[in-house]
């Protein structure tokens, strides 16, 4: 086993968070010894790894600049140190920074991760993209990006070398994200009806997610179509202006927020079709589970999403804030229940060519095993 530590700011809801926890929660298959590192206590997958029994380092920093900082630090190096940790691993800007420092005050390679455009300030503010391009970018060993789009923005952006990546996908447990025959029990769950026809969403409610523009797109449709009905499972600072927004579209009674669901794998089959409309994304684990689901996919052509849905046959991609060809789309399914089958099982076949996580576990192995110069 490799000791890896995993650095990440928090453990709330988020894609990075759940995808640390994940990762973290299966990192024994793949030959690694986990521990994780954040910032704060709390939150969804925060409590999902302390149930999994993984070690977790608290390291309580409120910003960078406090002069307990460098304490911090150096606890956190001793405790790298102490465990034999090999290689770590971080998510996040404020990670990205002090993990960099841990590392290599303590002699270890580390690997920072690029999952985003960039184009929302995701190294942080000015004052914090200068420290990770001043320490992060000189000193990491690889980076790694999830997808080509980011791998090539982050590349360009920063003036790193492509070289100097690793590009590896999220990876799915598609056991656990499976297409299910039977789908009527999810939809009672949810008091849905049979003939309701239910686009749905999974996302944190941010104004960079656009769920205004799904619902505006939605709204238009639902006009015409009694059974189309909208499911938004997930929160966050947006959630009530877009209950605003439904109520002023008079769709109140076909909209449903959720809140946070940890488990998706139970609401995906109550959906018919699976919506996204990011004005940014670098690979959506969302998207990832609907189509594991053998769900199609309405989503925006931006970054990710466009290697993941081919247009027109595992689902279809609109421009950013077109919630008029959004509706034509949704419409389209509304009138070809076929081509929903056809198209969320091209997706299934996609995410097992690409993404199965005995794949991806392999290439994490290879890297971890490279960095630690492990034979």
């Amino acid at each position: 086993m490799i000791p890896v530590l995993y650095m990440i700011e928090h453990l709330r809801q988020g894609g990075s968070e759940r995808y640390v926890s994940e990762l973290a929660r299966s990192a024994k298959e793949f030959g690694v010894e986990p521990h994780v590192c954040v910032f704060s206590e709390g939150g969804i997958f925060y409590e999902e790894i302390l149930q999994a029994g993984i070690p977790i380092v608290l390291t309580p920093i409120k910003t960078l600049y406090h002069p307990s900082t460098l304490g911090r630090m150096m606890d956190l190096s001793r405790y790298i140190r102490k465990q034999g940790i090999r290689v770590l691993h971080s998510f996040q800007p404020n990670a990205n920074i002090l993990g960099t420092l841990a590392a290599k005050s303590s002699g270890r390679p580390i690997v920072v991760s690029r999952r985003s455009l960039g184009d929302f300030g995701s190294l942080g503010s000015p004052r914090l993209e200068w420290l990770q391009k001043t320490f992060t970018n000189r000193l990491a060993n690889r980076f790694l990006a999830n997808s080509r789009a980011v791998l090539a923005s982050s590349s360009s952006r920063e003036g790193l070398s492509p070289d100097r990546f690793v590009l590896i996908y999220n990876g799915l447990d598609t056991d656990r994200f499976v297409p299910v025959r039977d789908r009527e029990a999810f939809r009672r769950e949810l008091n849905l009806l049979p003939d309701d026809f239910v686009f749905g969403i999974s996302s944190g409610l941010r104004p960079v997610k656009g769920v205004n523009v799904a619902i505006r797109g939605f709204a238009r449709i639902s006009e015409k179509n009694s059974r189309a009905l909208l499911l938004i499972a997930g929160d966050g600072p947006e959630r009530q202006n877009l209950e605003e927004l439904v109520r002023d579209l008079g769709v109140e009674d076909r909209v449903r927020f959720l809140g946070i669901r940890s488990d998706m794998e139970r609401i995906y089959p109550a959906m018919d079709v699976f919506v996204l409309t990011s004005h940014s994304e670098g690979f959506s684990n969302a998207i990832l589970e609907a189509m594991g689901m053998g769900l199609p996919i309405l989503a925006t052509a931006v970054g990710g999403n466009i290697e993941m849905v081919t247009e027109g046959e595992s689902g279809f991609l609109v421009p950013v804030g077109d919630d008029q060809l959004l509706s034509e789309r949704m419409a389209f399914f509304l009138d070809h229940p076929e081509k929903v089958i056809e198209m969320g099982g091209a997706g299934r076949l996609w995410v097992e060519k690409t993404n199965t996580r005995p794949g991806i576990h392999r290439q994490f192995a290879e890297l971890y095993r490279e960095l630690a110069h492990v034979r």
